[in-house]
């Protein structure tokens, strides 16, 4: 009861509220099984007072109390409790709390024990009654795999877990609902692209081997490679009309808007949560993290409590601060090391695949260029996290939030280079330095050629980039996060007797994952909402993967927490913490990179230009002539001398080369002019400018709808406004009724002593 109180709980009055939306009804399908977790609908909530039971709901001792909120008042006392530790020199100091104990070794783990055992489900009636049973409820009616297109019984997932592990699987369920409509939208996008190939004008022509699909273009690296004709690309020109069409700018806006719209209606969600979990007024205690108090051995008095507290000095902080950035930035710098070396390889194994066959050299250099980025990006997302870690114990941060926030800025800013670095340099970079073949400045250092897109452009390569990486993602983190704790439980057992065992044996041998409570699933989620906002329209199937993922990952994640994960100790939250401004300003981003997406990697703007130029002939089809027009002709003899092209015969009389082909073609907008010097053409300056005003007014457009969406959506619904204001009206009515009680008794208490002062002085 004292430690309720100290905690600042809320508890259920014994008045009922109206909780049900209209929507309700429609999801009833959808809700977890009643028979397992019944809904025992919501109640107004006050603070708890241990004098004024009868107010509230439940006077069941066994019951009052939440499995969660016994676990928090539990770990109060463990934390208060004063621990003399001696120190090296002989010295003994006081700390407080079991963290402090464990910190020292003395004890080698605390936390709270799983409630009974997971059974097989039983017809009998009684198999889920009783006080021990929520761990049971939840596995059965949540954590199996048949739950999977269930709701989430969230209620009972924060009596067992608290409302940390609520919230965040409360979020994970309504982003994945969310993603639905994106999905719809991103689907269509691609079935258009489909069921419009056969009459795309474009890939039509690169396929045409009597017609443009027969122009000989330039070869793309030296020494290996030969002259190829532009019907050699005909896979990668159908490929990019699939997912590269008139729906990409739509769903392009459409993104913006759902992204914002997402993040408006969770703070909603959100804020509904805190109203009916009693946290929205909450406010964690912050103590002094047991990491610090072992390492710090300069102390400060406190002016308040006259106790000597720990401290780290400030130019011991700046310097500690400095070598922990000083090994971050590095940790960056070896990732764009990485990148670099994935572009060499990709230089490399093009060239030699070029040199045994043309027939699919490109595709397969971009998928295995793919994959091994996947894998560099896995490992280096493994070491980093150790030295994250590492570096943010040596700043020596005073309390756990300080500690976590500070890890959390550092694994962000790192996995955003290590996750979209090479996705980045496809879409922004690459092909967008080089000059015209012949050109020495095509030459990095003078000798190594830059990396070229293919002659339809680098589209269809940032697809298949971004498609392997997010797709290969998400399978080796279900492997990680579900397979190995598995593997290392079932280790851990194998030569260990069971017959017999206590409950808190049984779960000592279970993952430990109370370092950074569900970090690494936050993670994961945010920077696949990266992959589904920032570069969504080189990739419109990312919801789709997404939402498969979700809807597996939900149960996965429900399964570690209830079977292969010990306990975490409870802990009261009130949102998401900095996970929310990162994945708005994930959605903000996301305007800026897709309105450069389309308006420089995308051919959008160049073919809208070619329309527009040629409004006014008397072309069939808008697009006829297209590809010859985007292609620039350049003879054969201007390439640098140093190349020797297989096939091509080469002699060298005064300067001059005779080459098999005399001529060949490169993507670009520029001409020879009479100096034998290449200048951009008009059409080049007009795609420029076209491409300048396009992502102005994407940009634009796209906030407009973002700030609409703002506006038009509150924080807080009516609803929760409503329920807000009734239970300050019954609390405020039982402030009154307490204090009416207290004069009315004070009344009594002092007309009892009149009474008797004057019996015992005979008056009257």
């Amino acid at each position: 009861m004292k430690g309720a109180k100290l905690l600042g709980l809320r508890k259920r009055l014994n008045v009922k509220m109206d909780s049900k939306r209209a929507l309700d009804s429609c999801f009833r399908f959808f809700s977890p099984d009643q028979s397992i977790v019944p809904d025992e609908g919501h109640f107004f909530t006050a603070p708890f007072d241990p004098s004024k039971l009868n107010l509230f709901a439940n006077n069941d001792p066994d019951e009052f109390f939440t499995n969660a909120e016994r676990n928090l008042i539990t770990k109060l006392f463990l934390d208060s409790t004063e621990c003399p530790v001696e120190e090296k020199e002989g010295g003994v100091y006081i700390n407080k709390g079991i963290d402090s104990l464990i910190n020292h070794e003395v004890y080698s783990a605390a936390f709270p024990l799983h409630e009974g055992n997971i059974k097989p489900m039983s017809n009998d009636p009684n198999f889920f009654k009783g006080k021990d049973k929520d761990r049971l409820r939840l596995y059965h009616s949540w954590a199996k795999p048949c739950n999977a297109f269930r709701l989430q019984p969230l209620e009972y997932v924060r009596k067992y877990f608290g409302e940390k592990i609520g919230l965040y699987f409360a979020w994970l369920g309504f982003y994945t609902t969310f993603l639905i409509p994106a999905t719809m939208f991103g689907f269509g996008v691609f079935l258009y692209g489909l069921i419009t190939l056969p009459t795309d004008q474009t890939s039509k022509d690169a396929c045409n081997v009597k017609g443009a699909g027969n122009f000989t273009l330039c070869p793309l690296c030296d020494n290996l490679c030969d002259f190829e004709k532009l019907s050699d690309s005909c896979l990668y020109a159908r490929l990019t009309h699939v997912f590269d069409n008139y729906g990409t700018v739509a769903f392009a806006v459409f993104m913006a808007g759902w992204a914002l719209a997402f993040l408006e209606f969770w703070k909603r969600s959100q804020a509904a949560l805190q109203f009916m979990w009693s946290t929205n007024n909450y406010e964690a205690y912050e103590k002094l993290r047991p990491g610090y108090e072992k390492n710090v051995k300069k102390y400060i008095v406190n002016p308040v409590t006259g106790k000597k507290e720990p401290t780290v000095p400030a130019h011991e902080q700046l310097l500690r601060l400095f070598t922990s950035m000083s090994m971050i930035f590095f940790l960056i710098c070896v990732v764009c090391i990485a990148i670099f070396a994935v572009l060499v390889y990709r230089l490399a194994v093009a060239a030699a695949l070029f040199a045994v066959d043309q027939n699919g050299a490109k595709l397969i250099t971009t998928v295995t260029a793919s994959v091994l980025n996947l894998i560099i990006i896995t490992v280096l997302g493994f070491i980093y996290n150790w030295l994250a870690l590492i570096a943010t114990k040596l700043e020596k941060h005073k309390t756990f939030s300080d500690h976590e926030e500070s890890y959390t800025f550092k694994i962000i800013v790192f996995q955003f280079i290590n996750y979209y670095g090479s996705i980045i340099y496809i879409a922004f970079f690459k092909g967008s330095f080089i000059d015209p073949p012949g050109k020495k400045n095509m030459y990095v250092f003078g000798k190594y050629r830059q990396d070229e897109c293919d002659p339809t452009g680098c589209f269809i390569e940032l697809t298949i980039q971004l498609a392997i990486i997010m797709v290969g993602k998400q399978a080796l983190n279900g492997f990680i996060e579900f397979i190995l704790p598995a593997i290392k439980n079932c280790f851990r057992r194998v030569n260990e007797n069971t017959i017999g065992r206590q409950r808190w044996e049984d779960d000592y041998d279970l993952e430990d994952n109370s370092t950074f409570l569900f970090f690494d699933e936050y993670l994961e989620m945010v920077i696949q909402f990266g992959f589904v906002t920032l570069f969504v329209v080189a990739f419109p199937l990312a919801p789709l993967f997404a939402l498969i993922n979700n809807v597996i990952e939900i149960r996965l994640d429900a399964y570690k927490a209830v079977k292969l994960f010990r306990r975490p100790t409870a802990i009261r939250a009130q949102d998401i913490g900095a996970w929310y401004p990162t994945l708005r300003g994930f959605a903000y981003i996301a305007v800026i990179t897709n309105a450069f997406i389309i308006g420089w990697t995308s051919e959008f703007i160049p073919k809208m230009v070619y329309i527009w130029n040629h409004r006014h002939s008397n072309a069939s089809v808008p697009l006829d002539g297209y590809l010859d027009s985007s292609l620039t002709s350049v003879n054969a003899s201007l390439l640098i001398p140093t190349n020797e092209l297989r096939n091509a015969k080469i002699y060298v009389e005064n300067s001059f080369y005779e080459l098999l082909y005399p001529e060949c073609r490169f993507h670009g907008y520029v001409q020879m002019n009479e100096q034998w010097k290449y200048e951009p053409t008009r059409e080049y300056f007009q795609i420029f400018f076209a491409r300048m005003v396009f992502v102005i007014i994407f940009e634009h457009l796209c906030f407009l709808v973002m700030s609409l969406i703002s506006i038009l959506i509150p924080d807080v619904s009516a609803r929760i406004k409503r329920m807000k204001r009734y239970e300050r009206q019954i609390q405020q009515r039982m402030d009154f009724e307490e204090s009416f009680t207290d004069v009315r008794d004070k009344r009594v208490s002092m007309y009892l002593e009149a009474t008797r002062f004057y019996t015992h002085n005979g008056l009257q």
